[in-house]
């Protein structure tokens, strides 16, 4: 399986564990499950996709090494390309060693450039994936990296209070989830009260 392919996967992967998460705390918080099977099936989902992001940075970063490594390569053989001609100017290298040489260069710079090409349309293919995925269309928190976005995953999986407007409550016991700034936060009994009672927009 390609990169690409492989990207694409994950990409799904990712999304479709968003939306499972989604649906596990809407019946979190229409009483449906309870706390226990709620914080177990959610650990399980936030691993799965916390690897799932881990899988897809190692990928992207082979990608980038890769084709640094191309460009470096075909650098070095247009150096050697530059010095073999020179040799054939000044009369170091006949004319027939000159165009066997260069041929061969020419080779493998055109396999090295072609290569470096492939990378740069997986790199952008992939761009594209996540331009149009639905986790960016939903929740506009790309600025994310993914390593901040593994962070988040571990905070919102439903263990503490994540009210914005007391960001020190960490409570445990979790009445539902609001949708606030692009993030999914758990919320307690104790500040939903308050939240419900007050004037406020949260699903900005």
């Amino acid at each position: 399986m390609s990169f690409t392919n492989i990207l694409a996967e994950l990409n799904r992967e990712i999304a479709s564990s968003m939306r499972r998460r989604e649906a596990l705390k809407t019946l979190f918080s229409e009483g449906k499950v309870s706390q226990r099977t709620f914080n177990i099936l959610s650990k399980e989902m936030v691993d799965i996709e916390a690897a799932a992001i881990n899988m897809k940075e190692k990928i992207e970063g082979s990608i980038k090494f890769w084709k640094a490594v191309a460009s470096e390569e075909a650098r070095i053989l247009e150096n050697l390309l530059v010095d073999f001609r020179f040799k054939s100017l000044i009369g170091e290298l006949n004319e027939e060693g000159w165009r066997s040489i260069s041929t061969i260069i020419g080779l493998g710079i055109d396999s090295i450039n072609a290569f470096a090409d492939k990378m740069g349309r997986i790199a952008k293919s992939n761009a594209d994936l996540k331009a149009n995925s639905p986790l960016r269309k939903r929740r506009n928190n790309t600025s994310l990296s993914p390593s901040q976005r593994r962070a988040e995953l571990k905070s919102s999986d439903g263990s503490r209070c994540m009210n914005p407007w007391k960001p020190n409550c960490g409570r445990t016991e979790i009445r539902l989830s609001i949708y606030y700034n692009g993030r999914i936060l758990p919320i307690c009994d104790e500040c939903w009260k308050e939240i419900s009672e007050k004037n406020i927009e949260w699903t900005e």
